[in-house]
């Protein structure tokens, strides 16, 4: 991969399937009602995003503000691929799609979701309460059996004590879900508003789904650049004054003032360290209100690991004093 110059003195990185000169239409492309303008894998030209269920190549992406991904099986050297909701998932060298459910052994049932795979077991270690019917209940391994079955009679083989768990915990575990929740995802824009996700179990019916909350890294219009002398980075910057959050056509319903992931002059290109999740009333135009989770942003690290960077943010790494 190299890399070229376009419009006199933007940097896009080009593989050995981009053209070595970008050339675009004049005009931007009139996409119909509800589809994006995006670029091109080349970072070239605006395009009209695929949508789901549509084919897809690196000269025609998938609609990424609708979480679609192109999807190219097994195979992928193949030329183009189908727009599909969610990244597929690989484990154990084999390649599953969004949404599908696998066997991980016989011990263990998974679920690719957006790109994460999440298990959960299928065989319990957990002792049952005694009762009239097995006041003595043991755990015993059966021959051709995956897990541990419950026996009420003697002489049997027990579990090892360090897998034994107390009748008491047993009860009070039953009440609960042991809480399975990954790291959210980076945030799916590095300007304006994006959607990061995670996958977590923390319901009512304990089932893995993926949780989204939107997010903004910084704004798409270019940040101070570091005014103290040997300084070449700002991580952190408040916005100068308080704004209320845009979420489509609608707005939050009262005022912040966010924290935002700033710029560098050596080349380096922040990201956020920390941040937390809050929920975020807004309200539209014709009154409707309704929460959503949201990215608030505690500090931010800088780093030359850039590839995060979408085609709005890259001019910010350029900026010249």
């Amino acid at each position: 991969m190299f890399q070229v110059f376009t419009n006199g003195n933007m940097l896009a990185p080009v593989s050995a399937t981009c053209p070595a000169v970008c050339e675009c239409p004049a005009q931007p492309p009139a996409c119909p009602p509800g589809v994006s303008a995006v670029p091109d894998s080349c970072g070239c030209c605006k395009v009209c995003a695929a949508q789901l269920n549509e084919d897809c190549s690196h000269t025609k992406p998938c609609d990424h503000h609708k979480g679609l991904e192109c999807n190219y099986g097994n195979d992928v050297t193949v030329a183009w691929g189908v727009c599909r909701e969610g990244r597929t998932c690989e484990y154990n060298n084999r390649i599953y799609q969004n949404g599908e459910i696998f066997h991980a052994g016989c011990k263990h049932q998974c679920s690719c979701i957006d790109g994460a795979v999440g298990c959960t077991s299928l065989c319990s270690n957990k002792l049952p309460a005694a009762s009239a019917s097995c006041p003595f209940p043991r755990l015993v391994r059966i021959p051709g059996r995956c897990c541990f079955s419950v026996d009420c009679h003697k002489d049997t083989w027990l579990l090892p004590a360090k897998y034994q768990v107390c009748v008491c915990v047993c009860r009070e575990y039953q009440r609960f879900c042991p809480v399975q929740t990954t790291e959210w995802s980076q945030c799916s824009r590095s300007c304006g508003m994006g959607i990061s996700s995670r996958i977590t179990n923390e319901n009512l019916q304990c089932k893995l789904e993926k949780e989204t909350r939107i997010c903004t890294i910084r704004p798409c219009r270019s940040l101070t650049v570091p005014a103290k002398k040997g300084k070449h980075c700002s991580p952190t910057q408040k916005a100068p004054e308080p704004v209320r959050l845009s979420y489509g056509e609608c707005q939050s319903v009262r005022l912040y003032r966010p924290n935002y992931c700033g710029v560098c002059t050596n080349g380096r290109c922040c990201s956020p360290r920390r941040t937390r999740t809050v929920p975020v009333t807004f309200v539209c135009p014709d009154g409707e209100r309704f929460r959503k989770p949201t990215m608030f942003i505690q500090s931010c690290k800088c780093s030359r690991d850039c590839g995060h960077l979408n085609e709005a943010a890259i001019n910010m790494l350029f900026y010249k004093k």
